[in-house]
């Protein structure tokens, strides 16, 4: 939904005429050897395209091929769905590495792509943590082609300094201010009992025009103040607890000002939030942020889709099929034991 789809022919012969028809009716302006359609609506699915190719001794017709629309895929370039269906995951991708964030640290990879940052109750162990040091955050990069203008940002930092280091574009050291306008926020960890916090943010040579709100409501109100981020054309991508009230990260882009967005928040604890992800998956929506209290193992995931959008979407937990496949990982989740679940959507 809302892509191009192209339908190529080749044949041999000199001079040739091609005349390409949808559902049998010829296609104005579609004469060449390949064709491609406007962006797809749910309607042109089951839409058939076929090809006449002529010359001075006769004509031949294509077979007929069937064009299936599945869920709507994000603009090109809106860095604001976690990379679903984007030229960094569609097609899959190869060599992970694993990292993780130490304390007050942190990584700019440029080129690369990485997930959110883990969440599990054994991020910072027992608080408090001295001097800034015991938490850990993990995560994994990717390095799809540098073509692609992409870079990932991953820093933790003293909760106290976490208004300044959005501005900073020494945070960490090597790219610009997380809250430039070609930047976005995929996760954020608030560990209020030990001072710190963390985030990951991806940034873009090629997008730019994206706007961001900090904002800070109870959970109780968490999903009226949700459902009024989509129907003003923002998306939340970040999301932490603070001393009980939700604090969450929403995006504007100037490409896209009109869409209204349904979003749905879901609570789950490690060991339920896969279940709670594919069920909204299932119903539609893309994960734009997960996240929540490492203290007390609650966390929050939030679902966005185009209003009226409800084709469910393919979801994969399993490593090697979600990389393989072209999952985007929209969010990783650990248990007290270290195992991660990796939640993958297309």
């Amino acid at each position: 939904m809302g892509l191009t789809a192209t339908f190529s022919v080749s044949a041999s012969g000199n001079p040739l005429n091609y005349q390409w028809e949808k559902n049998g009716e010829p296609i104005s302006g579609a004469t060449g050897m390949a064709y491609t359609t406007p962006a797809t609506a749910f309607t042109d699915t089951g839409s058939t395209y076929s090809v006449t190719i002529t010359n001075s001794l006769g004509s031949v017709t294509s077979t007929t091929v069937t064009l299936t629309v599945t869920a709507r895929a994000p603009k090109a370039g809106d860095l604001r769905f976690q990379q679903v269906d984007a030229a960094s995951t569609i097609n899959g991708y190869t060599g992970s590495m694993g990292s993780a964030i130490p304390g007050r640290s942190g990584a700019y990879l440029s080129g690369s792509i990485g997930t959110p940052l883990y969440v599990s109750p054994i991020v910072c162990g027992q608080p408090p943590v001295a001097a800034g040091i015991g938490c850990e955050w993990p995560y994994q990069q990717f390095a799809p082609a540098p073509a692609l203008g992409l870079s990932t940002g991953y820093g933790g930092d003293f909760l106290s300094n976490l208004q300044a280091d959005l501005q900073s574009p020494g945070f960490p050291a090597g790219g610009t201010a997380i809250n430039s306008a070609n930047s976005v926020v995929t996760s954020l960890d608030l560990e209020a009992p030990d001072g710190l916090f963390a985030a990951s943010w991806i940034q873009s040579s090629q997008s730019s025009g994206f706007d961001l709100s900090q904002n800070t409501v109870s959970l109780a109100d968490f999903q009226t103040a949700a459902a009024q981020e989509g129907a003003n054309s923002r998306v939340i991508t970040a999301v932490s607890f603070n001393n009980g009230q939700v604090v969450y990260f929403s995006y504007g882009w100037r490409s896209d000002t009109s869409t209204v967005y349904e979003t749905q928040v879901a609570t789950a604890s490690v060991e339920t939030a896969a279940a709670a992800a594919a069920n909204l998956a299932a119903q539609g929506y893309i994960i734009t942020a997960l996240g929540g209290s490492n203290l007390n193992d609650s966390y929050v995931l939030v679902g966005t889709r185009v209003q009226g959008d409800t084709m469910p979407r393919p979801f994969e937990s399993d490593w090697p099929s979600l990389t393989q496949s072209g999952y985007a990982i929209v969010g990783v989740l650990q248990d007290a034991q270290g195992n991660a679940t990796y939640l993958g959507e297309r």
